[in-house]
């Protein structure tokens, strides 16, 4: 006999209200109940800026400030927003790729096979990596780049890059940011070098700084000795880079470079007060600011890595160079575990035994075998846990309720009850011409191995969930009291069955039903590469009409929202009947994951940017049923995704629209700075029937001949206004222009309202350069705001400079 430490427990005499109405309630169609559930609190992602407390610190004049300024302003010349958006739709086609290839394997593929089957596919972009920077070697080695304009050198890197031989638009839209980041680098290289060979007496200051003591025989030999060696390093940690992306779709929750590899800019971000220096957080874990994303974290990797070249000693050789890739490549050896490889096949035991379970007791056993696969996956949770000693406790008190409440629903009958259950009505399930093939590659035919596979999964599924809830909701100081755990998990395990269990099982008064109406339930995919699933979808697709009022008002990643995405799309008349798809991630979900949807037709190819987030807001604009919705707990920019589990997005498919039709941007507005001349950039950028549309408004048309200059104005402050002040002044506190909240804040809204005015006069007095740029046969046009000389002072904001030019630059 089995002896319970914990037997003592208050929890062991309690009762726990089942969320069940009970098995023989299926003999008959359950009523659906008509209350509706209550939506969650959901803040709005487009949220105005807040004045909060500066995060940095106190400077001291010291040299250790002078050398962290250096590399703020090194670090925020490299900065762009678009290659982390360019780097995430990389990451989503890999994450498709690896997807598509498991599909195709009769059994899981092994992860060196996955592996190699992501090096195929990154190959040419590899290749096409060391012909640009083998070029930029060649022509830099012998120029003379003494007394260069920075117009001349941008001329001369121009000239000497070579066009990429890709046929991947993702590809092509992360190499041309990758080389663009290379040539932002090679220009403060060679500004630095000639530097130091023109002064030599403040050159022996920079030595201590820089490392260059490369330099032998004047300006001529830049090209050669600094030049030359700092390419061929920053050849490898752009390969460095790229194995840096494989790793993150092998492993999405590893880190993204060992410590090793970056040991200077931690110490400065925790210097500066931008951050704590912290190994221990993950990249399941959000930021403090809720934009960092995986993307974001590769692309500061990157940067911290190019940082560390730029102050390196450029007097190594290309040998020393290849011992250092070696290392890097040493230190980034996985280790023999995988947390989210681990959670499936837990996942996967955990259903077949519940499936198949028998004993008159309860499950608690297998339950607490099932809680360390979870906690494996919250190594900061585990880690405290494992000090204080509270661990086993933990498991003990959260299995010991949820085997209770699961008692009634497991084993073969119960088993079938559910599958039962799930496939009663396929029709309204899923609501589409190829009803057969959606139900039968969701696995919800009752037949064969499927009709115990689905509902172990379920069941699987709400115990996940409970867990993940419970570690979500309680404090540490909480998680060994046996009363507060217990309610916990009774009120976890209540959403959770809501949520991953059909609605005829469920209490038809359980207020934490998610669907007033026909629910459906979320089914783990892709089928076929079980147990490796990879998100989950829900069984009932909501065909509704969407109008215009109500896709105005549902916000879109791009900074827009559905009505322009819709229209782009060529939606020409309101309100438009569409399709909505609803997707749940796992650990380790990338956006790419949901591109394998196997219940889609197969003419459809969508990409990663067309799944938003299906937050409160949007579930009730869209389906009337908020409780669907999530409040986001990452970033709601490109570029800000984590792999977050139980964070849920939605698909519109309208019949009928093409598929793609000409370029979207990724981002509408991008904010860029440039610490050389205080310079920021305000990058408004829109799409060919966006621009087509705004065009006709500016010609003189109408009958009285006058342009209507308002409602463009008006249309683009619709692009440019939401969020710019705040996004200004988060790009103001990062660069260090402000240290102080407040200031950055002013300034930000002075600057903001000089872009409006800015472009007012331009529309009024330069429209024809607009004109020229929409008849341009590029795809796009991109309005760019320029602000030169910016200073701390938020009551001298220089005059902008606006320009339009033809495609999404």
């Amino acid at each position: 006999m089995r002896i319970d430490p914990y037997a003592e427990s208050p929890g062991d005499a309690e009762e726990f209200v089942s969320p069940f109405a009970g098995l023989s309630t299926l003999t008959e169609t359950a009523p659906l109940t008509d209350e509706q559930p209550g939506a969650e609190p959901e803040g709005s992602p487009f949220e105005g800026y807040s004045v909060t407390e500066s995060p940095f610190g106190e400077h001291t004049d010291s040299e250790a400030d002078a050398q962290s300024q250096e590399a703020i302003e090194f670090l925020e010349a490299l900065y762009d927003e678009e290659f982390t958006d360019a780097l995430e739709q990389l990451l989503d086609e890999g994450a498709a790729r690896i997807l598509a290839d498991a599909q195709q394997w009769t059994v899981t593929p092994s992860e060196a096979e996955a592996r190699e089957s992501l090096q195929e596919w990154m190959a040419p972009l590899v290749t096409e990596w060391e012909h640009a920077i083998d070029a930029f070697a060649s022509g830099l080695e012998n120029a003379d780049l003494h007394g260069l304009t920075e117009q001349e050198l941008d001329e001369l890197l121009d000239s000497l890059e070579t066009p990429p031989a890709l046929e991947s638009e993702a590809f092509e839209s992360f190499f041309g940011k990758l080389i663009r980041k290379a040539k932002s680098f090679i220009k403060r290289k060679v500004k630095q070098a000639v530097g130091f060979v023109k002064n030599p007496i403040k050159g022996v200051v920079n030595i201590a700084k820089s490392g260059l003591k490369a330099v032998k025989s004047g300006l001529q030999t830049i090209g050669k000795f600094v030049l030359g060696p700092i390419l061929a390093k920053l050849k490898a940690a752009g390969r460095a880079l790229l194995k840096g992306v494989v790793k993150k779709l092998l492993r999405p929750l590893a880190k993204v470079l060992p410590a090793a590899a970056r040991p200077l800019v931690p110490i400065l971000a925790k210097r500066l007060g931008i951050r704590e220096a912290d190994d221990e957080s993950t990249d399941a874990e959000a930021g403090p600011d809720g934009e960092s994303g995986t993307a974001a974290d590769l692309a500061e990797a990157f940067d911290q890595q190019l940082l560390e070249l730029f102050r390196a000693d450029t007097g190594e050789t290309a040998a020393d160079e290849m011992t250092a890739e070696d290392m890097l490549e040493a230190d980034s050896e996985e280790p023999e575990h995988d947390p989210v490889a681990e959670l499936d096949d837990a996942r996967a035991r955990l259903a077949a035994q519940l499936s198949a379970y028998t004993d008159s007791a309860d499950p608690i056993a297998e339950i607490e075998q099932f809680i360390p696969a979870v906690l494996a996956i919250r190594p900061l949770l585990k880690l405290g846990l494992k000090v204080t000693g509270a661990r086993p406790k933990l498991i003990n008190l959260i299995a010991r309720p949820l085997a209770k409440l699961i008692k009634k629903m497991i084993g073969p009958q119960a088993a079938r009850t559910i599958a039962r259950a799930a496939g009663r009505d396929p029709s309204r399930l899923l609501a589409r011409a190829v009803v057969d093939v959606g139900f039968t590659a969701l696995g919800l035919e009752t037949a064969g191995s499927e009709e115990q596979t689905i509902p172990g999964e379920a069941l699987a599924s709400a115990v996940e969930a409970s867990v993940m809830r419970v570690l979500d909701e309680l404090p540490e100081s909480a998680m060994t009291d046996p009363l507060q755990v217990s309610a916990a998990v009774q009120r976890a395990f209540a959403e959770s069955a809501a949520a991953y269990l059909p609605d005829l099982l469920l209490r038809a008064d359980l207020p934490e039903r998610e669907s007033a109406e026909e629910g459906g339930f979320w089914v783990m995919m892709p089928r076929a590469a079980r147990p490796r699933y990879r998100f989950r979808k829900y069984t009932r697709v909501f065909v509704v009409p969407i109008p215009r009022q109500v896709a105005r008002a549902v916000p879109w990643n791009d900074g827009g929202t559905m009505e322009t995405y819709l229209l782009d799309r060529g939606v020409d008349r309101w309100p438009v009947q569409a399709e909505i798809d609803l997707y749940e991630t796992l650990p380790g979900t990338l956006p790419g994951h949901f591109t394998r949807d196997e219940t889609l037709p197969a003419a459809e190819h969508p990409t990663g940017d067309e799944y938003q987030p299906l937050t409160a807001e949007a579930a009730g604009l869209l389906l009337r049923e908020p409780a669907l919705g999530r409040r986001r707990k990452v970033g709601n920019t490109p570029g800000a995704y984590r792999p977050v589990p139980g964070q849920r997005y939605f698909r519109v498919r309208v019949a009928g629209l093409r598929s793609r039709r000409g370029r979207r941007p990724r981002r509408l507005v991008i904010v860029r700075w440039d610490p050389s001349d205080q310079r920021m950039r305000i990058v408004i950028r829109m799409s060919e029937r966006r621009a087509r549309s705004l065009q006709a408004r500016l010609q003189r048309a109408a009958p009285a001949g006058q342009r209507d200059l308002p409602a463009v104005l008006s249309a683009l402050r619709e692009i440019f206004l939401p969020r710019l002040h705040y996004r200004i002044a988060r790009r103001l506190l990062r660069a260090t222009v402000a240290t102080d909240a407040v200031a950055a804040a002013r300034l930000a809204g002075n600057i903001a309202a000089a872009t409006s005015t800015g472009i007012a006069t331009y529309l009024a007095q330069r429209g024809a350069q607009f004109a020229a740029a929409v008849a341009d046969p590029a795809d796009g046009v991109t309005l760019t705001v320029t602000f030169t000389g910016i200073q701390a002072n938020p009551n001298q904001v220089p005059a902008p400079e606006v320009v339009a030019t033809p495609g999404l630059s």
